[in-house]
């Protein structure tokens, strides 16, 4: 019990009123339950009495240069984890039963897992013209750069022919996704330009051109669908090594930011639970670098302006810290 106000009482969170103090002593309380990182971002009242307590946590995020050697910590808001419903017991008391701490934590874990998965979905459309470059991504695109490459070449192209040419590709779910996001339109077993290939084919562009501003157009529309269920991981992989700097960078809203191996690797572990060998993480920051998604300034990697505007422009996407 903090004060006269708020007590629990068999896992149910009873308190009186709800003036500014006595959500400060709820605060207070729900903090020691879940951990100092809670708050009460809004409460209101419904038609029938109940209380909603609009609870939100922000975690503690070491944001520090590499270069300069400063040791700066900053809490993340990752906004509204739950929402409790007190409802009133009478003489101005309402109760609310506290869920247990795995279930909470299960919910704020969530909750930052989604807020990285917009933030990676950002980074994959800032920078998959570079990316794009790299061969894993286009081995893994192939396919799909294929379907692309042969509707421009020809006004259409039957279903079973595409398939003899793939062989293993699963081509019919690639002209699924493709078809549902209006790229192709299929009918009776041909495949056609659909309105958004033939928009940009107006255009009059080069082939390259055309075909990095069509895949990037697929990758922005249908970027969970592909990841998700064609199971096209490597739509996730390098922006996450790239967020594992663009991150840091954001919190500290310095796009100059340095960071060392070290501190990506810890980034990495810390917000995706990656456990990543530095060699391994090594490679990939070059890689990256190669394509100017990062630069590099010795040991220490650094962002690139351009994309950093880029991955901003998209700020409802990064939790930010206050």
């Amino acid at each position: 019990m903090i004060d006269d106000s708020v007590a629990v009482r068999n896992e149910h969170l009873v308190f009186e009123g709800t003036d500014d103090s006595v959500l400060d002593a709820v605060e207070r309380r729900l903090r020691r339950r879940y951990g100092r990182g809670l708050f009460v971002h809004n409460h209101g009242e419904t038609a029938d009495g109940t209380v909603l307590l609009h609870l939100g946590v922000a975690y503690p995020r070491d944001v520090s240069d590499s270069r300069d050697g400063d040791r700066v910590m900053k809490f993340v808001n990752v906004g509204e984890v739950t929402t409790l419903r007190a409802n009133p017991t009478g003489q101005g008391y309402y109760s609310v039963r506290l869920p247990d701490r795995e279930e909470f934590t299960g919910e704020f874990e969530q909750r930052r897992a989604e807020l990285l998965d917009r933030l990676n979905w950002s980074t994959a459309r800032a920078i998959f013209e570079q990316v794009y470059r790299l061969q894993p991504v286009r081995n893994q695109l192939n396919s799909i750069v294929q379907i692309v490459r042969f509707l421009r070449r020809e006004s259409s192209i039957t279903v079973d022919r595409l398939d003899d040419i793939q062989g293993e590709a699963n081509t019919e779910a690639y002209l699924g996704v493709l078809s549902d996001f209006d790229f192709v339109r299929l009918d009776d077993g041909v495949v056609y330009p659909g309105e958004k290939m033939e928009a940009v084919d107006a255009v009059g562009l080069d082939r390259d051109t055309y075909e990095r501003q069509i895949v990037g157009q697929i990758i922005a529309d249908a970027y969970h669908v592909l990841r998700e269920e064609l199971d096209l991981r490597m739509l996730s992989h390098f922006p996450k090594y790239a967020n594992a700097y663009y991150f840091t960078a954001l919190q500290r809203d310095d796009p100059g930011l340095r960071l060392d191996t070290d501190a990506v690797r810890q980034n990495l572990a810390t917000e995706w639970g990656d456990d990543v060998d530095p060699l391994v993480v090594r490679e990939k920051l070059d890689a990256l670098t190669d394509v100017e998604v990062l630069r590099r300034d010795g040991e220490f990697v650094t962002g690139d302006a351009a994309v950093y505007d880029e991955i901003t422009a998209g700020s409802d996407a990064v939790p930010l810290a206050d």
